[in-house]
């Protein structure tokens, strides 16, 4: 057959692409395969030479202005590292490291600070103002999404360059089909029960990168966090007892004073105590603020305590036993003058001897003391435990009790002049008149004076127990029981640091209560009494600590190092997709048009006619008694079993030509070289 002709038929199948005409579906298949795989050099320069005569005819066509060659000119194939440089996967790259610099720097400056406070502004909307905050959480957020949007943006492009890299240097369909769809999805990977190339190292990567999003969303979690802060507070405190502060005298006796009932304040006090309500305070320098709270130590009237232990003897006569029985607890408080004596005593020795006894007298004397306290936000008032130790005289044997803690003494106070009075009359208190001391010792016996007796009873084996005062119930527990042989195997607790606990508490609120009451003393000058104008108060400034429990973020460095590390991870895995990026002469993307357009066009070699004909690689083949357009309603599995074991190459199919053809019949891209 001329050229000519074979160049003008070339031309008019190329016009009328539709009308494929394939030589192969008429060979034998493994004529077909040798045709296609083993084409000897004879062959394919017979390919470069129809190739060459095509081009010749379109050239001379054009010169007679058969051909409009400005619509012809198509683009030159253009190559290399800055031609074809994925701009856009380097911007998302950025931008993902950006965002990981970002969401750090969020992470470690919110660490620790009040999720209240922390990133909070104030905003005017419709002339009202308006506090706005952003919390760690959608910070958190936006820069998981910018990432994870950049990262899909790069992945896609990733994809793209490594299917069409792998079209050029020649593959079957069947692994472009796998390439595609696990660039889609790595469920593929599970699905096919597959793993070639690094495409599906790439793949799981890209979606573990999403996991690992949800693992930085706990990098930082709220916790309940105590901190403490230095202050200085102002309060006024009572710095000594009122004269006349606590009782009455209401009768004439001669020979002593002592006094008969409580002061209208004192009532209230005790009243209190016995109910233990809230003790409040004005305390100034101390923020009111929710969970918050300051610890100060503050001056008040308490008592200087000295101590004398000793042992004494518990009997317990089996033959002749004590009519009276056996004391082995007892509480007593006395006021005499300017001072209290508490005495008390406790069994705690497990058998009856002359050392079971732990006996202990102590004088309170009135003093200015320290204590330790607590103040909540809302002015609430609780003490906290004293520090010093109890005073020993020189002549106890028995001082192993250290342990009975009482408030630093400050200094101790001198008898009112009105109680020295008092004391001074002849005879006895006037009737009306006023004691300072008298009442707290009579409340303190009124409270806790009791005893607990216990004593031998031959009639019918079990100790006779004798009770006097409620305070001494809850120490009458008996663990061995009541016989009397058991008996004496009972212990009882030391009571001293329960008792000092209680006057504590009592003389605090009284401190507190002079101030809030306004509480003032008499003037002994004669009779009716005169009070004085202003109570026995001071203002005292004190430095304290102030506490506050708030809500604050707690970044986990570990999960977040973690964190960033496997995303950085996950991004290099991805990187190797984009290798050979610069073989590519045009920009390349998965768009089914781009594709489609591809796969639409090849040619091959009719080894009959030595001539191109149009053909494409999606035909059927095998199928002799099936037409070429088999197919056309396959699934995509079912596709790549009819043709994916055909081997494709992305390239020059046909002059001036590109697309998916045969590899056989496909020849490289020329550099710079222009294709419709």
């Amino acid at each position: 057959m001329p050229k000519t002709s074979r160049a003008d038929s070339f031309w008019n199948t190329l016009t009328n692409s539709f009308h494929y005409k394939s030589v192969s579906s008429r060979l034998e298949p493994t004529e077909r395969r040798k045709f296609e795989h083993e084409i000897d050099p004879s062959t394919s320069n017979l390919l470069e030479k129809a190739k060459a005569e095509s081009q010749s005819q379109l050239l001379a066509r054009a010169d007679l202005g058969e051909i409009d060659t400005t619509k012809q000119q198509g683009r030159p194939w253009e190559v290399g590292i800055w031609t074809r440089f994925p701009f856009l996967s380097m911007a998302c790259l950025l931008a993902i490291l950006a965002s990981m610099a970002g969401l750090t720097a969020v992470l470690e400056i919110s660490n620790g600070k009040n999720i209240e406070t922390w990133d909070s502004r104030t905003v005017t909307v419709a002339n009202h103002r308006r506090q706005w905050k952003v919390g760690v959480s959608t910070w958190i957020s936006v820069f998981n999404f910018v990432m994870g949007q950049a990262l899909a943006a790069m992945f896609a492009e990733a994809v793209a360059i490594s299917w069409w890299v792998d079209a050029l240097k020649g593959q079957t369909l069947d692994h472009l089909h796998f390439r595609w769809e696990v660039g889609t999805s790595f469920i593929k990977i599970i699905l096919r029960f597959r793993f070639w190339g690094w495409i599906c190292i790439a793949s799981v990567a890209f979606t573990a990168f999403s996991g690992l999003e949800t693992l930085l969303q706990t990098a930082s979690s709220p916790i309940l966090d105590l901190s403490q802060f230095q202050t200085e507070v102002t309060a006024i405190m009572a710095n000594a007892l009122p004269a006349g502060f606590s009782a009455v005298y209401a009768t004439v006796a001669h020979g002593f004073n002592a006094p008969d009932y409580y002061t209208s304040p004192f009532v209230e006090i005790l009243k209190n105590y016995s109910i233990q309500s809230p003790i409040y305070l004005d305390l100034d320098g101390c923020p009111s603020i929710a969970n918050g709270w300051c610890t100060v130590t503050l001056p008040g009237i308490g008592f200087q305590y000295t101590c004398t232990a000793t042992r004494g003897s518990v009997m317990w006569q089996t033959t002749h036993p004590s009519p009276n029985g056996s004391t082995i607890f007892d509480v007593h408080f006395a006021q005499e003058g300017w001072q209290i004596t508490l005495n008390a005593a406790w069994k705690d020795a497990p058998e009856a001897s002359d050392t079971a006894l732990a006996q202990q007298i102590c004088t309170l004397v009135p003093a200015l003391v320290q204590y330790p306290v607590n103040v909540t936000s809302q002015g609430i008032v609780t003490l906290e435990p004293p520090t010093a130790f109890v005073n020993w005289t020189s002549n106890s044997t028995n001082t192993g009790n250290t342990t009975f803690h009482v408030d630093e003494v400050i200094h101790t106070l001198p008898m009112p002049g009105y109680d020295i009075a008092q004391e001074n009359m002849i005879g006895a208190a006037l009737p009306g008149t006023h004691s300072t001391l008298g009442g707290i010792g009579i409340a303190l016996s009124s409270l806790f004076d009791s005893s607990i007796i216990a004593g031998w009873d031959p009639t019918n084996g079990w100790a006779h127990i004798t009770l006097q005062g409620s305070f001494c119930a809850p120490y009458a527990q008996f663990t061995y029981g009541t016989t009397n042989d058991y008996m004496m195997k009972n212990t009882i607790p030391s009571p001293i640091g329960e008792l000092f606990k209680d006057i504590r508490d009592i003389m605090f609120r009284s401190t507190v209560a002079i101030v809030q009451n306004n509480i003032t003393g008499y003037n002994f000058n004669g009779h009716p009494e005169s009070q004085d104008s202003r109570p026995p108060v001071e203002n005292v400034t004190r430095p304290a600590a102030y506490f506050v429990y708030a809500t604050i973020y707690s970044t986990n460095h570990l999960i977040l190092g973690l964190g960033i590390g496997l995303m950085l991870l996950a991004i290099l895995a991805i990187m190797p997709l984009y290798w050979g990026f610069w073989d590519l002469g045009r920009k390349v993307t998965m768009s089914p048009l781009e594709v489609a357009k591809a796969l639409h066009y090849s040619t091959k070699l009719n080894p009959e006619t030595e001539a191109l004909e149009v053909y494409s690689v999606l035909e059927a083949r095998d199928r002799d008694d099936k037409p070429s357009t088999l197919g056309s309603n396959f699934s995509d599995d079912e596709l790549v079993g009819l043709l994916g074991s055909t081997r494709v190459k992305y390239g020059e199919v046909a002059p001036n030509v590109l697309g998916i053809g045969m590899e056989v019949f496909t020849s490289a891209a020329k550099k710079g070289r222009s294709y419709h």
